[in-house]
């Protein structure tokens, strides 16, 4: 991602456009790879406890970095050089890079799959700090293990645990796949309106400097809800904030259509607002914590690749779909596209999706299974028995 960054503030000195459309190709190639590294690194670094909120700084960054380059490329910042502005994010990359060259592989990984107890517990030890039953962790982390392959051991002789095949054959993972393709779904109408909202609202009547304000102040919203939401994220059930959440953004895309249609420019405004509130609150900083949190480690990788690659496809066929049909049939394209798609996932999401926050993901794996225990144990009591 630094590197594509040199190249496109390079090509803005030259003449050869050629170079600034290798420099983005290879920004779009590793983006989505950064983004499914980054929340998986988080999600394996953390406590149970924690595991919302660490995952949550994912989505609060993005709203954060989105409002920083609407900003800078304001015309009285660097929006008057293309060249200042393409080289803004290289020398944080250059840093960052180095930072996590000096920082370890995830305990998790370490132990299950480079089979290294020491560095494992060394690595727990660096994110937690030293507390008096990580040994026991440890040896709890390797004995679901040894449960987990053991159990699975038929299967994996036949074919890759980390095979696309293997995750649509396997009935667990497989309905996490889909549940977690039903709560992506519920981020589709952010992205037309994070692009293209100036459009909407001046399509609809509004003066363009109004628009534009409002678009800018929309990204304002979404950075204080993201904060807000990591705040919350794992003091509420993350099923009950994902499914109220992502109620009110059909409500508010509902609201949006029928407000532009009545031609009640004020309202149809509010409503986008109220749903990018409720998306950076309980839609945005849930949804990519979901997969991880269904599937166990072998598959954690693929699963997240799987789903983030259907919802880019997705994400696709609706933003080139948005346009041509609000200029066809106005702000009802939105129900069409979005809402309703997003009320039928949030349906399926209301009938089998199990609560995540604050349990052990091996406990979320056996639910998906069908094996309901009545009281899971806690984390300290896991640790005492292995």
């Amino acid at each position: 991602m630094t590197f594509a960054g040199a190249m496109q503030m390079l090509a803005s000195f030259t003449p050869y456009s050629e170079v600034l459309i290798a420099g983005r190709l290879i920004a779009a190639v590793f983006s989505p790879l950064s983004d499914a590294a980054l929340i998986l690194y988080l999600q394996e670094i953390s406590p149970a406890s924690l595991r919302g909120t660490m995952s949550s700084l994912y989505s609060t960054g993005y709203a954060t970095m989105c409002l920083l380059g609407m900003l800078l490329g304001h015309e009285g910042l660097l929006g008057h050089s293309l060249s200042v502005l393409l080289f803004v994010p290289v020398i944080p990359g250059i840093l960052s890079t180095a930072f996590i060259l000096w920082m370890p592989d995830t305990p998790k990984f370490l132990m299950l799959v480079k089979k290294d107890k020491v560095a494992a517990l060394k690595s727990l030890r660096f994110f937690q700090g030293y507390l008096p039953d990580q040994t026991l962790l440890i040896d709890s982390m390797e004995q679901h293990q040894k449960e987990e392959s053991a159990g699975n051991n038929n299967e994996k002789k036949e074919e890759s645990s980390t095979s696309v095949m293997h995750i649509l054959r396997t009935s667990h993972l497989r309905k996490a796949m889909m549940l977690s393709v039903a709560a992506a779904i519920l981020t589709l109408p952010f992205y037309p309106i994070l692009q293209s909202s100036t459009f909407f609202f001046t399509d609809m009547g509004v003066d363009t400097k109004t628009s534009q304000m409002a678009s800018s102040l929309m990204m304002v919203v979404l950075t204080v809800s993201s904060i807000c939401s990591t705040m919350i994220i794992d003091k509420v059930p993350r099923r009950v904030l994902l499914l109220t959440c992502g109620s009110c953004t059909v409500i508010f895309l509902t609201i949006f259509a029928v407000a532009e249609q009545m031609h009640q420019q004020s309202m149809a405004m509010g409503a986008c607002f109220g749903f990018v509130m409720a998306y950076g609150v309980g839609v945005g900083p849930v949804i990519w914590s979901i997969p991880p949190e269904l599937s166990p480690l072998a598959d954690r990788s693929m699963m997240f690749c799987f789903v983030y690659s259907i919802h880019s496809c997705l994400v696709v066929v609706t933003n080139f779909s948005t346009i041509p049909l609000f200029m066809s049939i106005g702000a009802f394209s939105f129900v069409v596209l979005f809402a309703i798609p997003s009320a039928l996932a949030l349906v399926y999401l209301l009938i089998c999706l199990p609560e995540t926050s604050g349990r052990e993901i091996h406990v979320i794996i056996n639910e998906l299974k069908g094996f309901v225990e009545n009281k899971e144990p806690k984390a300290n009591i896991i640790s005492s028995i292995a």
